[in-house]
């Protein structure tokens, strides 16, 4: 397809969607952004992920299961055919602390993860109202995204580092361009001419520790606490975690630290053999901000006009939340969807 798309950000969503629109068969795709893959600061999301791959999806949330669903098929090719993307298949077993609505179907998940066994009464962990097992996949962050790019090149797509203001910076000055994908993360707050006030970020402090003995990925879901074990393909392994909304610090804090710890050594003793949460052969202790909003992710179509005239179409892909990875294939899949349909403009 002849016209140019311009992908607005190097995220995770950002590298997924120029990469889609290639597969798809669009020619001239460049992703411009101010962070790229192997920078390594707070500003820039994508790093800091896990990262698992499952939904956060609630059991009526219809839409963000249907990106879902789409990602997890992926990553499942992914895992089985494409070894240099570093996707691990990895068994998991999920506890909730909070009991689920009447209506709720805890058991939804069936549709997306594959093996989906509910854990006995008898075998819950205290604190828990219930829980299942599930086979799913992980993805070792750092090496996946150097994937990403690596893919990204290897069809003919472009990646340039630059910043903007506005989104109208970018199209005037790529004057030649048809198409305009913002996939800024939370930088659609700032944009001038986006300035989406719903979104906000989400402060998450993990550790990454050296456990290779760890194959299972564990997870504690609260109100206001996520407790979470991820294990890599390298023999490293996440350990989190904070969803904090107000705290902006940047730097570790070492409180919370030791509670991450203290939570994930509780979950899964035999992380450290069973000798404490001062046993853990950590690598680093490291600070995030997920990119949140009031409405989930944004999917959503515009038409704007340079200063000359000349029509370009904007499209949106921002919003991702905590589950950037796992949304990612799905999330893209829709924002060719948009472009390739002039009769909607919103998914």
């Amino acid at each position: 397809m002849s016209k140019k798309i311009i992908v607005l950000g190097a995220g995770v969503s950002g590298l997924t969607v120029a990469i889609s629109l290639l597969r798809h068969g669009y020619k001239d795709v460049l992703v411009v952004a101010k962070h790229v893959p192997g920078d390594l600061t707070t500003e820039y999301t994508s790093p800091w992920a896990g990262a698992s791959i499952l939904t956060v999806a609630d059991y009526n949330d219809y839409r963000l299961q249907d990106i879902d669903a789409f990602s997890m098929k992926e990553f499942k090719r992914l895992a089985e055919e494409e070894p240099e993307a570093n996707i691990m298949f990895c068994p998991g077993v999920q506890f909730c602390e909070n009991p689920p609505a009447p209506e709720e179907d805890i058991y939804w998940v069936k549709k997306l993860y594959a093996n989906v066994k509910e854990i006995p009464k008898n075998e819950l962990i205290p604190g828990v109202s219930h829980g299942y097992t599930f086979d799913s996949y992980t993805a070792n962050v750092p090496k996946y995204l150097k994937w990403l790019v690596k893919s990204l090149t290897s069809l003919g797509g472009r990646i340039e580092r630059k910043s903007f203001d506005s989104i109208q910076q970018v199209y005037e000055e790529f004057n030649d361009a048809d198409i305009i994908v913002n996939c800024t993360g939370l930088g659609s707050y700032h944009l001038k001419d986006v300035q989406d006030h719903t979104m906000y970020p989400i402060r998450g402090q993990t550790v990454l520790v050296h456990a290779p003995h760890v194959k299972t990925q564990y997870y504690i879901d609260g109100l206001n606490c996520w407790t979470y074990i991820i294990p890599r393909n390298d023999g490293t392994v996440i350990c989190g975690g904070t969803v904090d909304r107000v705290k902006k610090e940047t730097e570790p804090n070492e409180a919370i630290t030791k509670d991450i710890l203290q939570r994930c050594y509780n979950l899964y003793p035999e992380i450290t053999h069973g000798k404490g949460p001062e046993h853990f052969d950590i690598i680093s202790i490291n600070v995030g901000f997920r990119p949140g909003r009031e409405n989930g992710i944004r999917i959503e179509k515009e038409i704007k006009y340079r200063a000359n005239g000349k029509k370009v179409i904007v499209c949106h892909n921002y919003g991702h939340g905590s589950h950037g990875y796992q949304s990612s294939w799905g999330a893209s899949a829709k924002v060719i969807e948009l472009i390739s349909n002039d009769r909607i403009s919103k998914l």
